[in-house]
């Protein structure tokens, strides 16, 4: 006996690929209506990983490094040492013609408010010398990155030895070498600065 392949009515083979397009249809509403913390969350990355140095010193988990650009120059600082005898982050730079250090210190490091901070900041050369900064940051939480704000210079060679922060008013205190003292000496000569930090993060209205 000879069976006659059945054969799926007209209409509910039509049905199929509306159904199928639906599906697709919902799956990609569904899809664009989570943002990529959403996604992360419900489907966590086996491979993800994030910046040890920012996560250590802000207590931030992002998985971009922590990169300052050097003052006066177009160079970045990859800042990748956490130093606990020094008490400072480092990270080598590389303009070209000039090379050198950039450290933060985590000893001075003070929040200002929540994803905004204040430090203070050496940037060193192949020369002898290793110049101060004070400087503000802020943690972007769109770009996921911790950025320099602004940097307010020091002086060169200098030690700190206080630094305080209240209400906008910044006041540091520090030694710079004498006239006559030799640069191989540690500093002698106490100086004070002070200065106020604007909402947007950078520094006005400084005095000596």
């Amino acid at each position: 006996m000879n069976m006659k392949k059945r054969l799926l009515p007209i209409p509910l083979i039509l049905l199929i690929p509306i159904l199928l397009l639906v599906v697709v249809i919902l799956a990609g509403l569904y899809r664009f209506s989570l943002d990529d913390e959403d996604i992360l969350a419900k489907f966590p990355s086996q491979n993800q990983s994030f910046d040890r140095v920012v996560e250590q010193v802000f207590a931030i988990r992002t998985p971009n490094p922590w990169t300052i650009q050097v003052p006066e120059s177009t160079a970045f600082a990859f800042m990748d040492q956490v130093i606990p005898e020094t008490q400072s982050v480092s990270g080598a730079y590389d303009d070209g013609v000039e090379r050198g250090l950039v450290n933060v210190s985590t000893q001075w490091l003070t929040t200002i408010e929540p994803n905004s901070y204040l430090s203070v900041m050496t940037v060193s050369n192949q020369g002898s010398g290793i110049f101060s900064y004070l400087a503000t940051f802020r943690y972007d939480v769109q770009r996921k990155r911790m950025v320099l704000i602004d940097t307010l210079l020091i002086g060169d060679r200098i030690a700190i030895d206080g630094l305080t922060y209240h209400e906008r008013q910044v006041d540091l205190s520090y030694r710079q070498h004498s006239e006559n003292q030799a640069m191989a000496e540690s500093p002698n000569q106490p100086q004070s600065m002070h200065t106020r930090i604007d909402s947007n993060l950078t520094f006005s209205l400084h005095e000596k």
